[in-house]
């Protein structure tokens, strides 16, 4: 559907105050004994996001590039905590390989916005990884890029600012 700019541009605000809501709601999920419902929740929380992301708000950004600010408001979404920072640090080589891989999937021949991948694998996250925190799907995308596993445009540090695809003629493996 085709918008004007200044009906695009109330959507937009429209939809940029529903993202601050959840995430002040997503702060709120963390505190949350952990539990399945948790995680129910979060995923589902997740969704949301994306939803908001790449089926309402995108589409007006495509149609008016204007509506996208050039540089994104605060911290890096790769910048971890020191909580994040020890989860992080003790996942095994394999939980690392099977996050890459679930990133991986969710990518293809075409540039995709690193915010719908990352927001992807963590609706489809297992249990036996527990509650993996969004920036280190941000950091793993990023060294999947310096692999050359994916190809990159934008600001890396920040999912809604970049895109990856895979390196065209390749597969998903290494």
């Amino acid at each position: 559907m085709e918008f004007d700019r200044p009906t695009a541009g109330t959507l937009c605000e429209a939809y940029d105050r529903a993202l601050n809501a959840l995430a002040e709601a997503e702060s709120v999920l963390w505190t949350l004994p952990d539990s399945p419902e948790r995680a129910d929740y979060i995923r589902a929380h997740s969704n949301v996001v994306i939803e908001i992301l790449s089926t309402l708000k995108g589409p007006l950004v495509i149609q008016h590039p204007d509506l996208n600010p050039d540089r994104p408001d605060g911290p890096p979404d790769t910048d971890l905590d020191d909580e994040e920072e020890r989860f992080a640090a003790q996942l095994s080589p394999t939980q690392v390989a099977a996050i890459d891989d679930v990133l991986l999937a969710g990518c293809g021949p075409h540039f995709r916005k690193v915010a719908r991948i990352v927001g992807g694998a963590l609706s489809q996250r297992t249990d036996d990884l527990g509650d993996v925190p969004l920036g280190f799907f941000a950091t793993r995308v990023k060294a999947l890029v310096e692999a050359g596993r994916l190809e990159a445009q934008g600001k890396l540090d920040y999912i809604r600012f970049s895109e990856v695809r895979l390196p065209l003629g390749r597969s998903r493996t290494p």
